[in-house]
């Protein structure tokens, strides 16, 4: 026969069995946060999208004439900074993009990187090297990105950029609101398809 002392051993190892099988587990320590990698859908443009009239007046932007090296910066109308943060961690997780300065903006812009094995877009997809677009620092707020001609002259249009006095390059002014926020966000997954692959997503103009 066993000993009480043993039996009682045996009894205790049992509690604790028990104990660990039915507490709660405990939670996985979570990562530090990160930029989210774009939800399914929202790293492809979304075909025909509506492009509306820009409300309101154009912002004042700098003339940046030609023969000078005076940046070309919007003066007027900046996008809220939180906004601006929101579509630079949406575009900074976009697959096979790098976040750098910017190769020909001024010091402070954040730009927007293609892994070389990933631009396979004509060489008009690109600012200089693989640097499809930058955000401007958070006084400014706008963005050069680049778009085929005719999409350039529908952005012009609608009242959404003008084009840099010197290369051309559209500047594409930031968001305001939410909505103009997704507005800026379906220009600017264009101009990362046409980098990447020489894909050309159409717009709808309303």
């Amino acid at each position: 026969m066993r000993s009480s002392r043993s039996v009682r051993w045996l009894l205790v190892a049992q509690s604790l069995a028990v104990a660990a099988c039915t507490s709660p587990e405990k939670e996985a320590p979570r990562p530090p946060a990160t930029a989210a990698a774009p939800a399914p859908g929202m790293a492809a443009p979304e075909p025909g999208f509506p492009l509306p009239r820009r409300q309101g007046p154009r912002p004042e932007t700098s003339d940046a004439p030609v023969g000078t090296p005076l940046a070309h910066m919007q003066l007027s109308q900046q996008a809220p900074t939180a906004l601006q943060e929101q579509l630079f961690l949406r575009a900074s997780a976009l697959p096979g993009v790098r976040v750098a300065p910017s190769g020909i903006s001024v010091p402070g812009a954040r730009a927007f990187w293609l892994h070389p094995e990933l631009a396979r877009g004509p060489r008009a997809a690109f600012q200089v090297g693989t640097e499809f677009a930058h955000i401007h620092p958070a006084h400014d707020g706008s963005l050069h990105m680049k778009f085929p001609p005719d999409m350039a002259a529908q952005v012009f249009q609608q009242g959404w950029g003008v084009p840099h006095p010197r290369s051309g390059t559209p500047m594409v002014f930031g968001p305001r609101t939410a909505e103009e926020l997704e507005v800026v966000w379906q220009l600017l997954l264009r101009a990362y398809a046409w980098a990447q692959t020489g894909q050309v997503v159409g717009l709808r103009v309303e």
